[in-house]
């Protein structure tokens, strides 16, 4: 089996390393995001986009004093049903600590139920995994999410700079985020929501990632008709089982190292295994451009139908009887007519 134990080598022989480049230009990012594979694209990795980002200054313990009484939720991965929540300050202790994170969980956190929230009672559970503060919404704290932005080749491409924030953050999905993880950390593989390009730079430690392209996604993972990636269905690099996946070799996994100051940029609908080699901050953001336009409008409507349509019948062009439709006067008080309308439209 061509797969090394090495973690910052290569974990699959016939993959390839992901290119390094700079000072790119339009025409270097339209046959980056426009080529490749299926003509899904090739991420690369940029080296001087984060040269005017003040969170190159970042560290534990700037973060652990300005933000440290901020509530954060941290999981071992995605999929993990065991979900605990504490202070920031609380977590970074536990993330810098010399010993092992695997089977600790942070001092002060308790554990709550993922689709509520609510407090429950696992004390004794076992955690899966290292606890890991992925995809931290960031847009609910302006100061933060200022100390970085869109890289220099995408900031004349991204459709949703063009919006509205209160528009964005109404109707969308959330855009920004920051990844903080021990290590050992691992977020399995999958690809990001509503087809979005988007974009990781590592801040602080290192994180090694593998990459598939959304072309030869059905050889590393089950996926749902949209083309994402289904739980925690994907290939696990460190421990790959062909039996589960007879066809991986037929992949061309992509593989790089994120050291601080690289931006390794995905284009839409890759699919990515991340891994931190140390104690780390990672920041990210997603955009969309005239590439990616159709499939993120595609998969925002399904996402966001109940949401537009419930907006929609509160508008006061609706308020007068003689013009509101039939289906949403019934909306206003029968939620099941958007349950129907999003099932009628994803079908």
């Amino acid at each position: 089996m061509s797969v090394s134990e090495d973690t910052n080598g290569l974990w699959f022989e016939h993959g390839q390393l992901v290119p390094r480049m700079s000072k790119l230009a339009a025409t270097d990012i339209d046959e980056l995001l426009g080529g490749g594979i299926g003509n899904c694209g090739t991420p690369f990795i940029v080296t001087d986009a984060t040269q005017d980002w003040s969170c190159k200054d970042w560290t534990f313990d700037w973060l652990k004093e300005t933000y440290g009484h901020i509530a954060v939720e941290t999981a071992a991965s995605f999929e993990s049903p065991v979900r605990m929540t504490g202070r920031l300050g609380d977590y970074i202790d536990y993330i810098t600590d010399e010993r092992d994170p695997a089977g600790r969980v942070p001092h002060g956190f308790d554990y709550v139920d993922p689709e509520t929230g609510d407090p429950v009672d696992h004390s004794a559970a076992v955690p899966d995994g290292p606890q890991y503060l992925v995809s931290w919404d960031l847009e609910e704290i302006s100061s933060i999410a200022d100390h970085f932005h869109q890289p220099y080749f995408m900031r004349s491409r991204n459709l949703l700079d063009r919006l509205m924030p209160e528009t964005k953050r109404g109707l969308f999905n959330k855009h920004t985020f920051a990844f903080i993880g021990p290590k050992g950390s691992l977020s399995q593989l999958h690809n990001d929501h509503d087809h979005t390009h988007s974009y990781l730079s590592q801040v602080i430690g290192r994180k090694k990632l593998v990459l598939f392209s959304p072309a030869e996604a059905h050889l590393v993972a089950k996926v749902d008709r949209f083309g994402f990636t289904i739980g925690g269905s994907g290939v696990d690099p460190r421990k790959p089982d062909l039996k589960r996946f007879p066809h991986l070799m037929d992949a061309h996994p992509f593989e790089c190292v994120l050291e601080p100051g690289d931006l390794l940029f995905l284009p839409s609908g890759w699919l990515h295994c991340a891994y931190g080699l140390t104690a780390g901050v990672s920041v990210a953001k997603d955009s969309v451009d005239h590439l990616n336009f159709g499939k993120w409008f595609q998969s925002m409507a399904v996402t966001n139908l109940p949401k537009l349509a419930s907006r929609i019948v509160q508008h006061p062009s609706f308020q007068a009887e003689a013009v509101i439709p039939d289906w949403a006067a019934q909306s206003r008080t029968d939620p099941s007519i958007l349950s129907f309308l999003t099932r009628h439209y994803q079908a």
